[in-house]
């Protein structure tokens, strides 16, 4: 497949950079290394390996997110999101609200919607993308969250390693 796969770059992207963490972490710098020696396009951010995917400039995305390839298949194209048996890096999407914020008790209205069963599954049925709800369901032919074996979250990792993570992988991938 060597020529035939895209990858983000942890240096432009949070997400990439999360999950580059996670694949650093239980796979270590090895897997990055050989893949690395397979002339991976680069590309910014976690929406453009399913772009190139769709635009048939690469067959394999090495890392992106799972929700635009879910999409692109429901749409007809001819891809399929795997999901490896050694661990899928895992970014949530938390929110908050400032404390400063001008108008707090809409801000906690607003959160409260957001999080409720029915907006979750909105979501969940419209962009494909997971919800950790306990009642929210993925539509017919999509996987379950909990069919996924996980890599874990650590933000605190991340910020730590986050500038050996850009050092090194600017090395390897020479970019």
């Amino acid at each position: 497949w060597a020529g035939k796969m895209v990858k983000g770059h942890p240096a432009y992207s949070g997400t990439i950079m999360t999950a580059t963490f996670q694949i650093v972490r239980d796979l270590g710098w090895d897997y990055l290394e050989k893949l690395s020696k397979q002339r991976v396009m680069q590309v910014q951010s976690s929406t453009d390996p399913p772009k190139k995917l769709a635009l048939g400039e690469r067959a394999i995305m090495a890392d992106g997110n799972d929700y635009n390839v879910v999409m692109l298949k429901e749409a007809g194209q001819p891809v399929e999101p795997l999901y490896p048996s050694e661990g899928t890096p895992t970014i949530s999407g938390p929110t908050a609200i400032f404390a400063s914020a001008p108008h707090p008790n809409a801000a906690r209205l607003f959160q409260a919607w957001l999080h409720t069963r029915e907006t979750q599954q909105f979501f969940t049925d419209f962009t494909a993308q997971y919800s950790a709800h306990p009642q929210v369901t993925p539509k017919a032919g999509r996987r379950k969250l909990s069919d996924i074996k996980l890599m874990k979250e650590d933000a605190a990792g991340v910020e730590k390693m986050a500038d050996e993570i850009k050092t090194r992988y600017a090395r390897l991938f020479r970019v």
